[in-house]
């Protein structure tokens, strides 16, 4: 019985612990990509300032900086005046680890829209 107890003790400090530290991993992935979104569409100056074409690689490039200040990695897409940045990654479990459980995924999205007019 001791057992057993102990091993339910470990399932829900498992699931309170690491769930919340999985939910954390989760808010913070997500605000680095709205911010890495924000930051490539800020890039897109061409549209801005009047230059014909989108300077997408600037964009990307801005956006991967973001991200790694973060210390995250994703994707960046950009379609027209739309970024998506989606990043991915994991969140280590420190006690559902011990029966099985090693992490939780991360898969996070941020989108934002250049702005066409002067600013």
């Amino acid at each position: 019985t001791i057992l057993t107890a102990s091993g339910v003790f470990l399932v829900l400090l498992g699931l309170v612990y690491d769930g919340g530290n999985a939910m954390n991993e989760r808010i913070e992935a997500h605000r680095a990509a709205e911010q890495a979104a924000r930051a490539a569409a800020d890039e897109m100056r061409g549209v801005r300032d009047g230059n014909e074409g989108i300077n997408e690689s600037t964009a990307r490039a801005r956006a991967n900086q973001v991200l790694r200040q973060a210390g995250w990695h994703g994707t960046v897409s950009i379609n027209g005046l739309d970024v998506t940045v989606r990043v991915t990654g994991k969140s280590d479990n420190a006690f559902l680890g011990a029966i099985g459980f090693p992490s939780f995924p991360v898969d996070e999205t941020g989108t934002a829209t250049s702005i066409t007019g002067p600013d």
